[in-house]
């Protein structure tokens, strides 16, 4: 029931991105057709909006205005986007498919993927000017934390790590410090920065950004388990490195600590709680 209920927030989301650049197609004729198709499709494919999705649960939990936090949840979902676009380009990890359907340069082409991918990294940011500017303040410390996610100290160094893992064998500590900063710092900033957006005391803040820390690596080890299963597996994975019961174990220890963070809010939020929960028993 609780998942049918937050579906509000994943439609919203989606609807949110896809007006917002549908706009572009109406009214700035100078876009080229071709990108902005590339641009939604890639938006559109699905997937569990799983990172603005926490951004819209903490909106809800300080009862704050869903547009205080939307333009927010939609810039951290175009960043999730872009880097997907970019992680299957042959340059990379050369896939085919993405949630079951052709990834986007097998239907647009090398260069039209890469760039489709610029465009919504670059739009992420000119999102949040558009919606923030009347708080310069809030904007930029919302820019600053979603560059600093995203970059060189955040999603952009894991994947680094990631490539490099594929010729240097990875131990336990340097796997989860791939998963902490390629997979972990969207998931955080998603939680902490909705936090900032909704005026939360710090301690609020501190609390949601080291439960996103947590939750992050749950995230990750859930899909080894999950890839594991389905026998796809490699030296990056927790259940080759360490064993299926050991990575259930560090699973169920990060998945409490998660819950330890979260209990330390003025006010726990029981749809957070629930999250940890969802992603121990997810199938997909």
């Amino acid at each position: 029931m609780w998942e049918q209920d937050l579906q509000k927030w994943v439609l919203s989301v989606g609807d949110f991105v896809s007006t917002h650049f549908d706009i572009y197609r109406s009214e700035f004729l100078e876009v080229p057709t071709a990108l902005l198709d590339s641009v939604l499709y890639s938006l559109n494919t699905g997937g569990k909006r799983f990172r603005p999705l926490l951004s819209m649960i903490v909106a809800e939990h300080y009862e704050a205005d869903p547009m205080r936090v939307l333009p927010w949840a939609a810039a951290v979902e175009m960043i999730h986007t872009y880097s997907l676009i970019h992680d299957d380009l042959p340059c990379m990890d050369n896939d085919d498919l993405r949630r079951g359907k052709p990834t986007n340069h097998k239907v647009y082409g090398e260069p039209l993927a890469l760039l489709a991918g610029d465009a919504l990294l670059t739009e992420a940011f000119s999102m949040l000017f558009k919606f923030y500017q009347t708080e310069p303040g809030l904007g930029m410390q919302l820019v600053e934390k979603l560059s600093t996610a995203s970059g060189l100290q955040g999603m952009i160094a894991g994947q680094v790590l990631d490539m490099q893992a594929d010729h240097t064998p990875v131990d336990e500590q340097a796997l989860m410090k791939i998963h902490k900063l390629k997979t972990g710092q969207l998931i955080r900033v998603a939680l902490e920065g909705a936090a900032i957006a909704c005026g939360a005391v710090q301690n609020d803040v501190l609390s949601l950004k080291f439960y996103g820390e947590s939750l992050g690596l749950a995230f990750q080890i859930r899909d080894d388990l999950l890839d594991s299963a389905e026998g796809d597996e490699d030296s990056k994975n927790f259940v080759s490195l360490i064993g299926k019961k050991e990575t259930v174990a560090l699973l169920d220890e990060v998945s409490r600590k998660a819950k330890t963070y979260l209990n330390k809010l003025q006010n726990p939020s029981v749809k957070l709680l629930q999250m940890v929960d969802y992603n121990l028993n997810r199938t997909k």
